[in-house]
């Protein structure tokens, strides 16, 4: 494990913090807060090792860069999220500010949506729209 310095605790709390899933350069600027000297290469090298410590998951939908967001806790019995945290969840992408929530919730198994004998093993679903921020902004 990697030692605590003030750059991973900005890193870490950056992606805490946030409430949502970032990316890589929306981390340095909430980073840079604590830590003004941060740069992408330290960030990066940052995320590598929180991944590794199972403290952050990778966020990937297609066509977007990757994001991070903080590990969630969960049984451990439920299958892996996007390869790696034990708590399944879902995600909605505000095509307003592009930004990406979790969902913490799931509809359950999609085998009935299979067609006849394929096997389900995971699922990801991510609901597209406008966050509540950008709907409020344009419904005025």
């Amino acid at each position: 494990m990697e030692r605590n310095t003030r750059q991973r605790e900005a890193v870490l709390a950056a992606i805490e913090h946030a409430g949502r899933a970032l990316t890589p350069g929306e981390i340095l600027a909430l980073a840079q807060g604590k830590v003004a000297s941060l740069n992408l290469s330290t960030i990066y090298r940052h995320i590598n090792a929180l991944q590794d410590e199972a403290r952050i998951v990778k966020v990937l939908l297609p066509g977007h860069a990757a994001r991070f967001e903080a590990a969630c806790g969960g049984d451990e019995s439920e299958h892996d999220h996007h390869g790696g945290a034990a708590h399944h969840h879902h995600h909605f992408h505000c095509h307003g500010c592009d930004r990406v929530y979790a969902l913490h919730a799931c509809p359950g198994s999609m085998q009935d949506l299979a067609p006849a004998g394929f096997v389900v093993s995971a699922h990801e679903i991510t609901l597209r729209g406008l966050c509540a921020d950008c709907s409020a902004r344009r419904a005025t």
